[in-house]
């Protein structure tokens, strides 16, 4: 099945559709999705992604989401990425900001949301390595003492979390 992604301008307006393999060869700007997942005792959900991803590979990530497919909300990408990679639903998603960032692998303007998840997590064998949950505190220790290990993508939002 190939998946459709809407390529935005800088305006967050759709301007074209494309295959998500184009929109990844091109860098082109598209719309993602970020949650950052809690658990009851304020601790923050690391994931590790797997080393087969299209971009990131190997890198830790304190957010979860993705690319948004075309004709998608981003409330509606938030909670299907969050159910598909770490089995998260039922949960409440509350809005929080939105930030554009690019780089050599990724042009995007993300959406970012937070939630209280205290379930089993269940990870997608093809995106998520490894995961575990962590203090905010410990987090941003971790964070200054190994930075390049982190997606950069993720960057604005850890930013913006301390």
């Amino acid at each position: 099945m190939v998946e459709l992604v809407d390529i935005i301008d800088k305006n967050n307006n759709v301007i074209k559709t494309v295959t998500r393999k184009e929109m990844r060869k091109k860098n082109l700007r598209h719309k993602a999705t970020f949650v950052l997942v809690f658990n009851s005792k304020g601790e923050v959900l690391v994931t590790k992604r797997t080393k087969i991803k299209d971009v990131y590979p190997g890198s830790y990530e304190i957010s979860h989401g993705g690319t948004v497919q075309s004709g998608e909300t981003y409330e509606e990408s938030a909670y299907r990425e969050v159910k598909e990679e770490i089995g998260v639903k039922n949960v409440k998603l509350k809005y929080l900001f939105e930030f554009s960032f690019k780089d050599k692998f990724n042009n995007l303007i993300g959406k970012v949301y937070r939630c209280i998840y205290d379930g089993r997590i269940i990870t997608q064998k093809e995106e998520v390595e490894s995961y575990f949950f962590i203090s905010v505190k410990d987090l941003k220790k971790m964070f200054k003492e190994r930075k390049k290990d982190f997606a950069p993508d993720n960057l604005p939002i850890f930013k913006k979390l301390r």
